[in-house]
């Protein structure tokens, strides 16, 4: 098993929130789930799948993780909130992102216990538009080889890497793979986990893979980076 702390940076289309929020606020949520995989098992009907509560300034880590725990708790809402980094063109917005509350009633409650805490949040402004998502998560993943992570459920695989990438460059390099594989159909992420040893690693979505496509896949982004270098 590999749990530890660490970053994802993905491309996600987000849109503003209009009802069910704290009056003159800022929230977004994701309006396409997993925009690079277009498999006909892709849940349709479990509700909004994540929220941003753009806040006015940057909290830490530690301070987000807790301060969601606590309202976890006290509210009996299931949610997971961490800190997460939204940049539209030449905007950037700090947030806290709310995953697996697959409703919008609860989120104006949500809001007003991070503000009872002193989280305050930015005011409401009209929002459509591709964002560049970071955000910090807690994983906890199993090893198939050397190469290869899954997730607990089986849904999400991670490459290794072996090389930090820039954003820019890790866009370019995946264009590069989809352009140069017959079965493209996936969605994918950068992320960098921080254990004994930092992991650079490219987050796969797709329900019908098996480990020789991820093996494939996998060849095809080192060879990306080789031709970059």
């Amino acid at each position: 098993m590999l749990e530890s702390y660490g970053t994802v940076a993905k491309e996600e289309h987000v849109k503003s929130v209009e009802n069910n929020v704290l009056p003159n606020s800022c929230v977004l949520e994701n309006i396409e789930l997993f925009p690079g995989y277009h498999g006909e098992n892709l849940p349709t009907d479990q509700g909004p799948d994540t929220f941003f509560l753009i806040t006015t300034e940057e909290h830490s880590s530690e301070k987000i993780f807790r301060i969601s725990d606590d309202i976890r708790a006290f509210t009996g809402h299931s949610f997971n909130g961490s800190p997460a980094r939204i940049c539209i063109g030449n905007d950037t917005y700090h947030a806290i992102r709310i995953r697996d509350l697959n409703r919008y009633e609860p989120l104006e409650e949500i809001q007003k216990c991070y503000l009872d805490i002193g989280i305050r949040f930015q005011k409401k402004k009209k929002i459509n538009d591709l964002a560049l998502i970071e955000l910090k998560k807690i994983f906890s993943l199993k090893w198939i080889n050397e190469n290869i992570l899954k997730d607990k459920d089986g849904v999400m695989h991670y490459l290794k890497l072996y090389k930090q990438l820039t954003w820019g460059r890790f866009r370019n390099i995946s264009r590069f793979v989809k352009n140069n594989l017959n079965y493209a159909n996936f969605d994918e992420a950068l992320v960098v986990i921080y254990a004994n040893e930092v992991h650079d690693l490219v987050r796969i979505y797709d329900k019908n893979t098996d480990i020789t496509h991820l093996e494939e896949l996998r060849q095809k982004y080192l060879e990306g980076i080789q031709r970059t270098d």
